[in-house]
């Protein structure tokens, strides 16, 4: 073991010099509680920083405070390594940096550990026993020292006051190690750093990337993963760095919208149409978000946002560069506003250029439908849809099909409906609702498909556990095709579930009728008569 000591006197100047950079970190948990703690080292002025990664994993946020006592928060994380436990990350406020070592330290060559302790920088002058190489330009040290108190992630220097490494301690020895801190200094955010499963595990941002579609992409990869929290900062950051680019002020706003706080929403996007270029862009995705709120919110109370401001801001996009894309969404708040005529002809219309798509087909069907135009001139519309749609078909088209079957199931073309509402099933990868399976069903009564219109009511029955009136559909039609022991069957369980519900009580009773059992099944009737079932009363004149 070598003996070290405080070695103030003997400790070159630049090595005093280097001990302002060294800061404490310390990160929190959501609710304020401390999650962990470390030191570090600023590597410029600017609030690049250098630290043990291990108090981050889980945090919500985090302070750093340096060797003069100032405070400042860590506003984004740049890239962090788990296995030689480094982070490098920035902090909001100017530093104290130290130049990095650009050679390494020779076995037997000085190094000096820096700390501070009640503003008092402190300097243990050591020796290097060992050092190694990766990644072929890196250096990790092995140092003959015991490992002071509270000061782990420390930095070792040179004489020259430049930082080796940060010191860790060893998990086999007595001895310490020190990483080079140029390992974690060349960390770089990339498009794609967001995703990285460390860098997941903290609330504190990944940094922007410089450019513009990386950061976009990053953005974007952030908004997945469901932390509302770091999605907010990470709007914040793209922002920051990107003041006249629109997609940050817009994503804001439609957080803000999706909490039912328009006028701040408002005030964001008015604040982007000022800052931000291209302008069109702005004023379409104001169009958009006022649009939404309008159709999909019931809020009454902020009522700045109608289909005319909507319609507005659309056509002022429009009219700074004419995109079909812009028209679609005039056409869009017309057709809401009740102007189906003037609806239709834009869906037309945007049909005979590039921006061609099943969607239009079906909103110009739609329109047909409340212009109380004939079916034939919808299903047309439909078939067009339909015939639209990318192939290899995908779940994108189960839409046109499911509509073109409900179309076809209204005119009465029931077979042919059940071949879309099968595509429609196919499409979705049976992925559908247990309306879907009850529409088939009716469907394929009608077209006397019965054993499947069986299975579509009970896969229904399966998602909605319970529900008497579905069951009660499917025993009426196990009766109508002489399944009368799956009707008896499925007519206790309605009884069982729902023994207040008199339509049991009426199947049962006609299923034992028709099953041979006369005596028990008026008796169930004459329940069900007495339940208030106004079908009872035929059926016991009619079977007594």
């Amino acid at each position: 073991m070598i003996f070290v000591s405080l070695a103030i006197q003997a400790q070159p100047a630049a090595v005093k010099t280097a001990g302002k950079s060294v800061f404490t970190l310390t990160t929190f948990k959501a609710d304020g509680s401390i999650q962990g703690t470390s030191r570090g080292v600023f590597i410029d002025n600017d609030g690049t920083a250098v630290s043990a990664w291990t108090p981050f994993a889980g945090a919500d946020h985090a302070v750093v405070v340096d060797a003069s006592g100032k405070r400042m928060d860590v506003d984004y994380i740049i890239g962090a390594n788990d296995l030689h436990d480094m982070a490098k990350f920035h902090v909001a406020g100017k530093t104290t940096g130290s130049k990095l070592a650009t050679s390494g330290v020779a076995s037997g060559g000085k190094v000096w550990l820096l700390d501070f302790a009640k503003g008092k920088s402190n300097a243990l002058e050591t020796t290097v026993s060992k050092q190694e190489t990766f990644q072929n330009k890196y250096f990790f040290y092995v140092i003959s020292m015991t490992a002071p108190e509270n000061t782990a992630s420390c930095p070792f220097v040179n004489a020259n006051g430049q930082v080796v490494g940060l010191m860790q301690p060893s998990k086999t020895s007595s001895d310490v190690n020190a990483t080079d801190v140029r390992f974690a200094a060349d960390f770089v955010a990339t498009g794609l750093s967001a995703n990285e499963p460390l860098l997941r595990s903290t609330s504190i941002p990944t940094a922007m990337p410089t450019d513009k579609d990386q950061a976009l992409l990053s953005m974007m990869l952030v908004a997945q993963q469901g932390d509302e929290v770091k999605y907010t900062r990470t709007i914040d950051l793209f922002t920051n760095h990107f003041p006249t680019v629109p997609d940050g002020y817009n994503a804001r706003a439609q957080q803000l919208v999706n909490e039912g706080k328009y006028a701040d929403a408002a005030r964001i996007m008015e604040t982007a149409i000022s800052k931000c270029s291209p302008k069109d862009e702005v004023h379409f995705d104001y169009a958009r978000l006022i649009y939404q709120k309008v159709m999909f919110s019931r809020d009454s109370l902020f009522t700045a946002w109608t289909l005319d401001k909507a319609l507005s801001e659309v056509q002022t996009a429009y009219n700074i560069n004419p995109l079909p894309l812009y028209q679609h969404l005039q056409a869009q708040i017309i057709f809401s506003q009740g102007d189906f005529q003037g609806a239709y002809d834009q869906f037309i219309a945007l049909t005979t250029t590039d921006f061609r798509n099943p969607e239009l087909f079906l909103e110009a069907s739609q329109c047909k439908q409340r212009l109380q135009a004939p079916v034939q001139e919808r299903l047309a519309l439909l078939d067009s849809a339909v015939a639209t749609c990318r192939t290899p078909l995908t779940s994108e088209a189960a839409p046109y099909f499911l509509a073109r079957g409900a179309t076809l199931d209204e005119v009465g073309e029931y077979r042919r409906a059940v071949v879309d509402y099968n595509q429609y099933d196919s499409l979705m990868y049976g992925r559908v609702s247990p309306e879907f399976f009850y529409q088939r069903g009716q469907c394929e009564v009608k077209a006397r498909m019965f054993q499947q219109a069986l299975d579509d009511y009970a896969r229904a029955i399966i998602l909605t556990p319970g529900d008497p009136m579905l069951m009660a559909e499917m025993c009426s039609l196990q009766i109508r095709v002489n399944k009368l022991d799956d009707a008896l069957k499925t007519a206790d369980v309605i009884i069982h579930i729902a023994p207040d519900y008199d339509e049991g009580y009426l199947l049962k009773g006609l299923a034992q009728v028709q099953s041979g059992k006369k005596k028990e099944g008026l008796e169930n009737l004459r329940k069900a008569q007495q339940m208030g079932n106004e079908q009872a009363a035929g059926l016991i004149e009619k079977y007594k």
